[in-house]
């Protein structure tokens, strides 16, 4: 690549930058190159802040990593890392991204966040713009979001907790989409457990669902160890009985 031929624009709000490449300014005497010769791909870079969605307080040692890519002329599809594209947070809760080669008519970049022991992994999207988010939670590169991560909650049998469901968290997939959380049941394998969830702030019906593609919500369900989804915004009390 020729400086002096090639001219790159880099825009940069808050810490993040979208690279491109661009012809420009090219000399009378010096042959355009091709158009092929120009960069297809655009280096992205994100930041942000990973949070408990309870507390607040930050959440070191979170994963950062890309799990799906949609461009306009290569759809959605599934999209990995490398390992230079793995972003980890501090003990500040702080990362930043670095992602290379991406698609220069890219629309969206699907997120996951692995937390350490004791929290909930979970996703998000990244657009290259601050259009509306179709579907939540989702960040523009402009955005150094605050991004929330549960901590994991755990039911025995003969227990009751009390269950906060936040917006834009967790999504579970029934119905197009819906705020869930996740509990972990603890019971001997094969121990049938019966799970029974109680509305109490929520200005939606809330429920219980064994998996987050699962399109039937129930009152009760009944669960041999394993987990168990709590869906829709807003505070209840599980119970679990043998």
């Amino acid at each position: 690549m020729r400086s002096g031929s090639l001219a790159r624009v880099v825009m940069a709000s808050l810490g993040v930058a979208v690279v491109i490449t661009l012809g420009c300014g090219t000399p009378p005497t010096t042959p355009t190159p091709p158009a092929e010769a120009l960069s297809s791909t655009v280096k992205v870079e994100f930041g942000g802040r990973v949070v408990n969605a309870e507390t607040g307080g930050p959440v070191a040692n979170v994963r950062v990593s890309v799990t799906a890519l949609a461009s306009r002329g290569g759809g959605l599809r599934e999209a990995r890392s490398t390992a230079e594209e793995i972003g980890t947070t501090g003990g500040d809760g702080t990362f930043a991204l670095r992602l290379n080669d991406v698609p220069n008519d890219w629309t969206m970049l699907g997120l996951e966040f692995t937390g350490p022991a004791g929290y909930d992994t979970r996703g998000g999207r990244l657009e290259p713009t601050a259009a509306p988010c179709r579907i939540a939670p989702c960040w523009a590169t402009a955005d150094r979001p605050e991004i929330r991560m549960y901590p994991t909650l755990v039911i025995r049998p003969g227990e009751s907790i009390e269950v906060r469901v936040e917006p834009s968290v967790n999504l579970c997939a029934f119905g197009g989409g819906f705020d869930c959380r996740r509990v972990l049941v603890e019971a001997s394998p094969g121990t049938p457990v019966e799970l029974e969830v109680v509305r109490q702030d929520s200005k939606w019906p809330m429920g219980l669902v064994e998996s987050i593609w699962d399109e039937e919500p129930v009152l009760r369900r009944v669960v041999a160890g394993g987990v168990a989804y709590v869906y829709n915004a807003g505070t209840a009390t599980l119970t679990a009985r043998r």
